[in-house]
């Protein structure tokens, strides 16, 4: 089975888990449906409607640090707007994922964050990055994974999200001392596929992007680097996320600022 799969029986999910284990992601083809989606977009619009609203003709810095508690612009025409899953309507586990989220994560596994990111027509392809560190010098399976949604059908020229194959067993910082933790987190130019390796032996981690379908779901390790693609479309592209940790991590480099574009609208 290739990263890209349907879920049918026992056997198939169990390869599921097994490959996002190795590959870091997985690509799930129809898992919500269209009414999950419809509804999904509608509160997505809405609610980066108001924030946009309230943030009116301010700038914003690149980052969440620069960015405010409701929207984060991740790269230059980017924006993150966070909704929760009850803003969405959703009991979290009823989710069509969760099963996927307990195999890794364990039943306890936690909420981290949610929302919805939108890609303006002509935005640059992100940078290659990674959203949290490892936790320790030897390899250990995932503390935090994330399931991206397509809200709609998201061809190769709305520039979805493209992901270095393996890549998670690369990105160790703390096993790897020329790797920079802020230049693998916050997005730097230099970092790439070819610099995990860096001359060792060993290959140079495959990236893979793929049109999504509205429903689709890309389910990944928070270790794996990726990063979004250019929209050369005529469309925005908006993609819902939910992410997850296991209990007891917290490290937290998504939303980092504490002020509020509600607070400081005029």
């Amino acid at each position: 089975m290739s990263s890209e799969a349907t879920i049918d029986d026992g056997p198939a999910r169990r390869e599921l888990v097994d490959r996002l284990a190795s590959d870091g992601f997985v690509l799930l083809h129809d898992l919500c449906g269209g009414e999950m989606v419809k509804s999904m977009l509608g509160v997505s619009r809405r609610r980066a409607r108001a924030v946009r609203e309230a943030l009116g003709d301010r700038e914003i810095g690149i980052g969440s640090a620069a960015g405010y508690v409701e929207i984060v612009q991740r790269s230059p025409g980017r924006w993150d707007v966070p909704i929760t899953p009850q803003q969405f309507g959703f009991v979290e586990r009823d989710m069509p994922w969760w099963w996927l989220i307990a195999a890794v994560l364990g039943e306890d596994a936690e909420h981290s964050f949610s929302g919805v990111v939108s890609s303006e027509p002509g935005s640059p392809a992100q940078y290659w990055h990674t959203d949290s560190p490892h936790e320790a010098p030897e390899h250990r399976t995932a503390h935090a994974i994330n399931v991206l949604v397509a809200l709609h059908d998201v061809p190769m020229a709305m520039g979805p999200t493209e992901c270095a194959r393996g890549s998670h067993f690369l990105t160790n910082h703390l096993g790897n001392p020329s790797l920079v933790l802020d230049e693998l987190i916050y997005q730097h130019a230099g970092t790439s596929p070819s610099s995990l390796v860096n001359g060792a032996q060993c290959r140079v981690p495959e990236s893979v992007a793929r049109p999504m379908a509205a429903g689709t779901c890309l389910v990944f390790d928070d270790r794996l680097l990726h990063r979004g693609l250019a929209n050369r479309s005529n469309t925005t592209r908006h993609v819902a996320y939910f992410s997850y940790r296991r209990k007891g991590y917290c490290v937290n480099t998504h939303f980092e600022s504490q002020r509020s574009v509600f607070a400081e609208a005029t």
